[in-house]
């Protein structure tokens, strides 16, 4: 969950937090930011100043890592096209957890809560089936929709236009001899 930031520079007008916030992104010292927001009648110390800066470069630190995770996922979703994004996002909290625990020193590791853990595996297994069934449901019902659509087509193109049918038999049964 985010945490909100009860700051003096949070509480600013806005054009003039966004313009402290591009400073700090800009990499200005704190002291000529704390100058800048005095000049618009503000008393701040560089302490607050860095606390902000700190927390905001974390945020916008987090932004891009989960924009990296999106367009990753993004990318291997087109090249496997077969690949939903309910199975991506799976992965890559598989792979966020397996390398958690693959870099956490061994002392944290015998710190470690493995029942939490167990229960959050069995929570993304169970996720995972659960999605994998609803999708199994859902291409058996397509799959019969349109069974069912093809033989009313096949029906109603045999009574209005049997040479139609005939032809379009012949070229499907070629396709299938044909593989």
């Amino acid at each position: 969950m985010a945490h909100r930031s009860h700051s003096k520079i949070s509480k600013l007008e806005p054009e003039l937090r966004e313009t402290v916030d591009e400073m700090i992104k800009a990499g200005m010292y704190y002291k000529d930011i704390v100058e800048y927001i005095r000049s618009h009648g503000i008393s701040i110390s560089v302490t607050a100043v860095g606390d902000y800066a700190r927390k905001l470069m974390t945020t916008l630190d987090n932004l891009r890592m989960t924009q990296e995770n999106f367009r990753i996922l993004r990318d291997e979703m087109d090249r496997c096209p077969d690949l939903d994004i309910t199975d991506g996002i799976l992965q890559l909290l598989s792979n966020h957890l397996l390398d958690a625990i693959n870099k956490m020193p061994e002392k944290k590791l015998d710190e470690l809560d493995f029942e939490s853990i167990a229960k959050n595996a069995v929570a993304l297994t169970r996720a995972a089936a659960y999605k994998k069934n609803v999708d199994i449901k859902n291409k058996g019902t397509l799959e019969n929709g349109a069974d069912q659509f093809m033989s009313y087509l096949y029906e109603t193109m045999a009574k209005d236009n049997p040479t139609l049918y005939k032809e379009l038999k012949a070229y499907i049964k070629s396709k299938t001899k044909a593989g």
